[in-house]
């Protein structure tokens, strides 16, 4: 009697303690992302297309394959692939920027994957008229910054002055932006956009100029403020506020300073410019 007693005990005592195993595992994914609505950091836009997506129940909910970004230069939606895994699926869904938190790991969606499965369809020329933006800001419960007497909700931190981005005439995804070539005020190439980085408030703050190498391979990665280029649409370039000597002097970019403060007031300060933040504090 005494040894059934103490193994119903055990039993009882291991079922206790895989639930709270199971509890902590579970709620490991939500507390591993800021809930604020901001990146927790500088992230560029090849790691924020890495990430995997998970919805507000901890559920595998597709790949983020791309970004649209407002003409002042803030991110406004994340452009969803809800089902593939490889980012393939022709089922694409735009997400209010401010309805995902991000870290290092995951995307996580204050939706559930049935909310998504229903969500308005997203096309590749849908950022050059305003309807679909209404129609997916309200279907997720986000009021249109644009409407009269609201302030904007679709990138925090985006009700600033300042423009990060110069000759943007509508929204652009952020891969119609990287791949686009660079030149010089004198209309010699420099290089070509490799990746984008974004603020910890999803604004681009740099953008990165590769240069040599062969078809992408082994070539010199420089970053340069983003109000520093210009983009004209035909034929669709960026011109450089600068000399192609004085780019192909700048200190090379190093994902591993991408955190570090001193290295982003160093770039501005070798273009001659004065960081947007210090004007914010």
């Amino acid at each position: 009697m005494n040894k059934t007693l103490t193994l119903l005990a055990f039993l009882v005592l291991i079922a206790f303690l895989g639930g709270v195993i199971y509890s902590n595992a579970d709620q490991s994914i939500s507390q591993s992302v800021s809930r604020q609505k901001t990146l927790n950091r500088p992230h560029l836009f090849s790691e924020m297309t890495r990430a995997t997506v998970m919805d507000s129940r901890g559920q595998f909910g597709g790949r983020i394959i791309d970004l649209v970004i407002d003409p002042d230069g803030g991110i406004s939606f994340a452009i969803l692939s809800p089902s593939a895994m490889d980012g393939r699926d022709e089922r694409l869904v735009a997400l209010p920027f401010n309805t995902v938190t991000f870290d290092d790991k995951y995307f996580v969606l204050d939706t559930t994957s049935e909310k998504l499965a229903n969500a308005p369809l997203f096309r590749r020329n849908y950022p050059r008229a305003r309807t679909w933006a209404e129609d997916a800001n309200r279907y997720f419960g986000i009021q249109p910054s644009w409407e009269e007497g609201v302030a904007c909700e679709i990138a925090p931190g985006m009700a600033h002055q300042i423009s990060m981005t110069k000759g943007w005439n509508r929204p652009y995804e952020a891969t119609e932006i990287v791949g686009t070539k660079v030149r010089d005020p004198q209309g010699e190439e420099v290089g070509k956009i490799d990746d984008l980085v974004f603020d910890n408030e999803g604004r681009i703050s740099f953008a990165i100029v590769g240069y040599g190498g062969f078809m992408g391979i082994d070539q010199n990665l420089v970053a340069v403020p983003a109000n520093f280029l210009s983009y004209v649409e035909e034929p669709r370039h960026f011109v450089l506020d600068a000399t192609k000597e004085k780019v192909l002097s700048a200190p090379l970019f190093s994902k591993k300073t991408l955190d570090d403060p001193r290295w982003a007031d160093g770039v501005y300060g070798y273009f001659g410019q004065q960081p947007y933040w210090t004007n914010e504090k």
